[in-house]
């Protein structure tokens, strides 16, 4: 598989994960330090970037890097580990933007 389909599944699924247990089960985010209304928010956010990873790579990418960058601020006094793997996705989301 090509480099550059495979960072828009890992990008665009991941998101999809994400949110589909943020609106399903947000009680298992509770290890975020969210509570479960917080998290049905942040999982339909993921839906729409999820979406938009396969609708238009280089916007969602955009958005997932957005957003990381923002929750990676929120949560470093919440959850360092949470805001470490913010800080992940969006150099991840941004070199798949470079790929695209």
């Amino acid at each position: 598989m090509e480099t550059a389909r495979a960072l828009q599944h890992a990008i665009g699924g991941g998101s999809l994960a994400l949110a589909a247990v943020g609106i399903l089960k947000p009680r298992l985010a509770a290890w975020t330090g969210v509570e479960p209304p917080e998290a049905r928010g942040l999982g339909f956010r993921d839906l729409v970037i999820g979406a938009a990873v396969y609708a238009d790579p280089r916007i969602g990418y955009l958005q997932r890097a957005i957003v990381d960058v923002g929750d990676a601020l929120v949560f470093a006094r919440r959850n360092g580990v949470v805001s470490a793997l913010g800080v992940g996705s969006a150099a991840l989301a941004v070199y798949a933007r470079t790929r695209v």
